[in-house]
């Protein structure tokens, strides 16, 4: 493509506030494919008079966003499976939704509450007790639940919304639980059955962290998905890899937003499709 003058970019910004759908498609497309030189003055126009060029400005600008996390995703998806951080696919998750997400303050709180625990734990409890101990610090003193009642929020995905707001998914809470435990050294591990996402505490307890740390035993597991339809397979029950882990967290996103924001569905799967790719190279 040939490089744009300065005035043909103004030209165009304007032409997406056209009423005909079609030419205001051919300036978004030609904008989008002169995002560099287009850039400035794209956010320059954040407060464009015009409602309609201002909505479509901030469309276009989050397509360029989303297009460069998904670069950063990419590297990171790229990486061996064993090296892959659950932390760091995440936040990284996140920031497709709050690009202004501050890591560094999201980390402390996961810190602090690992602080906390440890001061809660000595001695270290073993077994069931030690179970018990953590669950009623997450679920029962900070109170993080699973959101029953609008379970379609995407920000039930969100790692930072979830810290806030204390409610999420089944996948998420359980990844709060495992960064949490990782960082106290505590051997649990994620157990991605189908129809729900549990934990796994040494090899034998499994935790139920929508249901506020219920624990269940293997039979209660089994019982689960012959009730819902799924059958038996041993492999149901067995750790779950990070890099699937991540691949679950963004097929509940892609799912939420498939209806309600096209654009960015379409960017979640390409971070999906980064992690299958990568898996499919080993």
């Amino acid at each position: 493509m040939r490089t744009l003058t300065n005035n043909e970019i103004k030209a165009l910004i304007v032409l997406l506030g056209d009423d005909d759908i079609k030419t205001a498609g051919i300036a978004r497309k030609t904008l989008l494919e002169a995002r560099q030189q287009a850039r400035p003055f794209l956010e320059a126009s954040r407060e464009d008079t015009d409602p309609h060029v201002r909505t479509r400005v901030y469309g276009i600008l989050e397509t360029v966003r989303l297009d460069e996390l998904g670069e950063r995703f990419h590297n990171f998806a790229a990486l061996p499976s064993a090296w892959l951080d659950l932390e760091e696919g995440a936040f990284l998750i996140a920031e497709s939704a709050y690009p202004n997400l501050n890591r560094a303050h999201y980390a402390g709180i996961l810190n602090q509450m690992a602080d906390d625990l440890r001061a809660r734990l000595d001695p270290m409890p073993r077994g069931r007790d030690l179970v018990e101990r953590l669950n009623d610090y997450l679920f029962g003193e900070l109170g993080f639940r699973g959101n029953e009642e609008h379970y379609y929020d995407p920000d039930n995905c969100y790692i930072n919304r979830v810290l806030d707001r204390r409610l999420g998914l089944p996948i998420s809470l359980a990844a709060i639980y495992l960064l949490v435990a990782r960082r106290l050294r505590i051997p649990v591990v994620g157990i991605g059955m189908p129809g729900h996402f549990l934990l796994q505490f040494n090899d034998s307890l499994f935790i139920d962290a929508f249901h506020e740390g219920r624990i269940l035993n293997r039979a209660e597991c089994v019982q689960f998905l012959m009730n819902n339809g799924f059958g038996y397979n041993p492999a149901y029950l067995s750790p779950t890899p990070t890099r699937f882990m991540l691949v679950r967290m963004l097929t509940g996103l892609i799912q939420v937003y498939s209806h309600a924001d096209r654009e960015r569905a379409d960017a979640l799967t390409a971070f999906r499709d980064a992690l299958f790719r990568s898996y499919a190279r080993v």
